[in-house]
């Protein structure tokens, strides 16, 4: 599209942005004398739910928006939850950013999930790695479609198939890409196997080896299992996902409206990942009327100045 950063442009601020990095506890140290007071926001390893209070759950959906997620993100804040949406730029069409901002103004998040969905290592698709610039390109192609509608300057990355490394950091610690907070994994929703109460959504919407799908029942029971065994996390799901072969069981966002209620009957709450607090840690505060909203009075309301994050007079973004 006409309204990417060329490539060029791209590589000269990085390397202004290069000649401004400064020390922190996931990237080398630079020559540069000064130190950031806050914390690098792109971690080395992947971030999870491990910190969160017994029984509070983070809902995040990944490759949307889809035909539903409108629909979604409206039962969602009926509900009082706040989610957050990761995004594929390349699924960003026409009207696109009517849904992203209905996403806003419902109390959720819009994050990075890359442009094209390639796996960044080749990891789980076993292809070829891809280059430094592919996997800069990847987050500032998604980045300027986004930028407008993450109002918190809440900037958070999640790598297709979660598939990221030491190799991967190098190439985005030292871009403008490095304002993104990630990589945000998960720790429910990976892997479908039923025998073992494990799941995931877009697994339960392909044919299976009997040439079967999963009913959107079964496939939210199995998120219920996997959750209420997980105690508490970030939970992997997506959007746009649905089981073209039963217009009766549309899939996920029909599942989510199923294991919403059984979920709060078994004492669940639900907090918006970028609250988690290992996550928000690495965030600037909220603004005030953000805090303590969309149903999680338990949540962190993210860094204080007494506490550590990102500081807008710091030189790391």
């Amino acid at each position: 599209m006409a309204t990417y950063r060329s490539l060029t442009g791209f590589l000269a601020l990085a390397a202004v942005t290069t000649l401004v990095h400064c020390s922190n506890k996931s990237a080398k140290t630079s020559s540069v004398d000064k130190t950031c007071t806050g914390t690098q926001a792109l971690q080395t390893t992947g971030l999870r739910g491990s910190s969160m209070a017994p029984k509070s759950l983070a809902l995040t959906f990944d490759d949307g928006p889809g035909p539903r997620t409108k629909q979604l993100s409206r039962y969602l804040k009926d509900e009082g939850i706040q989610a957050a949406f990761f995004v594929n730029g390349r699924s960003l069409e026409a009207g696109a950013a009517e849904v992203l901002q209905a996403l806003v103004d419902d109390g959720h998040l819009v994050a990075n999930h890359t442009e094209t969905h390639r796996s960044l290592t080749g990891t789980a698709t076993e292809t070829p790695r891809l280059a430094d610039l592919e996997v800069v390109q990847e987050l500032a192609d998604t980045d300027t479609k986004i930028e407008p509608f993450i109002p918190t300057k809440r900037f958070l990355f999640r790598p297709p198939f979660g598939d990221y490394d030491d190799v991967t950091f190098a190439a985005l610690a030292d871009t403008p890409m490095n304002k993104y907070v990630g990589p945000i994994l998960w720790d429910v929703g990976d892997k479908m196997d039923e025998a073992a109460g494990r799941v995931a959504d877009w697994d339960c919407w392909q044919d299976g080896s009997d040439g079967k799908r999963t009913p959107m029942t079964t496939c939210g029971d199995l998120y219920v299992t996997e959750i209420k065994r997980a105690s508490r996390g970030i939970v992997l799901m997506h959007d746009p996902y649905y089981n073209e072969l039963d217009p009766e069981q549309l899939g996920t966002v029909d599942m989510v409206m199923y294991i919403v209620p059984i979920l709060k009957a078994e004492g669940f709450t639900f907090t918006r990942v970028d609250k988690v607090p290992e996550i928000a840690a690495l965030l600037p505060p909220l603004p005030p009327d953000e805090n303590g909203g969309g149903g999680d009075p338990g949540a962190s309301p993210g860094p204080t100045d007494e506490q550590p994050g990102a500081n807008a007079d710091d030189p790391c973004p």
